[in-house]
C-alpha cells in the first residue's frame, strides 16, 4: 500500500483461536463496535464489521453445543483474527478503507461498494467553459464543487444555476462560426451564441467568471451585487427595473437553497468531523484539508476538568500542529467519497465543521458540541450526574 496513505491505524488487538485463554481475551475486549479481519492460510484475511465486537467474536470462535458445523470448521481455519475497536462509524469507514486497500489493492472499491460521489463545475481547458455534472475531480484549469448527496441532486443544482446565465449548454466541442445553426437557448436568449461568434471569447469569459463566482459563493456574490442595484433602481423610482432585478435575486436564492452547505470547491475541501471515541469520555477530531484526510486526534476527558476557555486554546494548538505539516498527496476522490457516505447517510454519528482557512474554524461552536456530547455521556452514565465542566 502507498504511503499516501491518511492515516495511521492502530495496532491491532490479535486473537488466537487455539489460545487457552480465548475467553478471557474476548471478554476483555471493549464492549463496542469494530472490524476484525480472520486470517487462515493460504487465504487473504477475510474483513468484517460487527456492532458488537466481542459478541461476534465468541460467537464465531468459541465452541458451544448449538454450533453448525461450518462454523466449527470455520474456527479449526482460522490461525488468528485481528481486531481493531471503534468508537464511530467514520473511524470504522477509514479504518476498513485502509485494510481493504491493503489486503485487496485490486477490488477493494468493489468490496467497499465504493462510489465516486457527484460534483457540478465548470470544464476546464475549454475556451468557452460550460457548466458540467461529473463524478470526478476537475481537470486542471477547471473547478469543481461537491460532494452531492446524489447525481440527481447534483443536477438540480446544475440546471438552476444555468437559468441564472448565459453559458452554453451544448456539449460540443465549438468551432465559431456565423454559418453556425444555433440552438434553441440561442434562439430564447438564454445563451451568449459563441458557436455563432456573437460574443468575442473575452467576453464569454466575463460570464463564465459570473458563474465561478457564484459556485464559490453558493450565490451570496450574486446576490449581494443584485441588492446593491435594486436599491439603486428603487431610489431611481425605476420600479419595473427593481422588480426585474428582485425575481433574479429570487431565483439566486431558489438555487443556492438545492446546496447543501458543505458543499466547496473539491480542491478547497476541509474541515473537521467531531466523533465518539471507545470511551465515553473520549472524543476524536478528524481533520480534512484540501480533500484529504489528517491524523485523527483524540481527546481524553476522564478525570480531567477543563474549562471551556482553556479547551478551545488546547483545539487551537492541537489542531494547528497537526496541520502543520498536512498530508497533500493522496486519493482525493476516494476519500471524499469515504466523506459523503458518512454525512449523508442516515446513521452520520458525528458533526461537521468546516473550514476555508483553519483560523476561519468555529472553535466555538465546536467547543459547545464538545461540551454537549460530555454532558451526554456524563448523564448516560448516571443519571444524578452534574453538568460537564465546560
Amino acid at each position: 500500500m502507498d504511503s499516501a496513505f491518511r492515516v495511521k491505524i492502530p495496532a491491532p488487538i490479535t486473537v488466537v483461536p487455539a489460545a487457552p485463554d480465548l475467553r478471557e481475551t474476548i471478554a476483555g475486549l471493549p464492549v463496542s463496535a469494530g472490524i476484525y479481519a480472520l486470517a487462515a492460510a493460504g487465504h487473504p484475511p477475510h474483513l468484517a464489521s460487527s456492532a458488537n465486537l466481542p459478541r461476534r467474536l465468541a460467537r464465531l470462535l468459541i465452541p458451544s453445543r448449538t454450533q453448525s458445523g461450518a462454523r466449527e470448521a470455520l474456527r479449526e481455519k482460522v490461525a488468528s483474527v485481528d481486531c481493531w475497536p471503534t468508537g464511530s462509524r467514520l473511524e470504522a469507514a477509514l479504518i476498513m478503507y485502509d485494510l481493504a486497500r491493503e489486503y485487496y489493492p485490486g477490488e477493494y472499491r468493489k468490496r467497499l461498494r465504493l462510489r465516486n460521489p457527484w460534483f457540478v463545475g465548470l470544464r476546464g481547458n475549454d475556451p468557452f467553459p460550460r457548466l458540467e455534472v461529473l463524478n470526478r475531480v476537475a481537470l486542471p484549469g477547471g473547478s469543481s464543487f461537491g460532494p452531492f448527496i446524489s447525481r440527481d441532486a447534483a443536477d438540480a443544482y446544475a440546471q438552476q444555476v444555468l437559468q441564472l446565465f448565459q453559458i452554453r449548454r451544448c456539449t460540443e466541442t465549438l468551432s465559431p462560426s456565423p454559418e453556425h445553426p444555433g440552438c434553441i437557448y440561442g434562439e430564447m436568449n438564454q445563451c451568449l451564441k459563441p458557436c455563432q461568434s456573437a460574443v468575442t471569447p473575452e467576453e464569454y469569459a466575463t460570464e463564465a467568471a459570473r458563474v465561478s463566482e457564484f459556485l464559490a459563493t453558493n450565490g451570496r456574490s450574486s446576490v449581494a451585487s443584485l441588492s446593491v442595484a435594486r436599491e439603486r433602481a428603487s431610489a431611481e423610482m425605476d420600479f419595473e427595473q427593481a422588480l426585474l432585478i428582485h425575481k433574479r435575486i429570487e431565483k439566486a436564492g431558489s438555487a443556492s437553497a438545492l446546496r447543501d452547505p458543505v458543499i466547496a470547491n473539491a480542491a478547497e475541501f476541509s474541515g473537521v468531523a467531531l466523533t465518539p471515541a471507545i470511551s465515553p469520555l473520549q472524543l476524536r477530531l478528524w481533520p480534512m484539508l484540501a480533500g484529504l484526510w489528517q491524523e485523527p486526534i483524540l481527546l481524553d476527558f476522564a478525570g480531567e476538568a477543563a474549562e471551556a476557555k482553556s479547551l478551545d486554546r488546547k483545539i487551537r494548538e492541537l489542531l494547528a500542529e497537526t496541520l502543520a505539516s498536512p498530508r497533500t498527496r493522496g486519493r482525493r476522490l476516494e476519500e471524499l467519497a469515504i466523506f459523503s457516505r458518512w454525512y449523508y447517510s442516515s446513521w452520520r454519528d458525528g458533526h461537521w465543521f468546516p473550514f476555508v482557512r483553519l483560523p476561519d474554524l468555529n472553535y466555538r461552536r465546536l467547543v459547545r458540541q464538545i461540551s454537549s456530547l460530555l454532558n451526554a455521556a456524563d448523564s448516560a452514565r448516571s443519571p444524578v450526574a452534574g453538568h460537564h465542566p465546560l
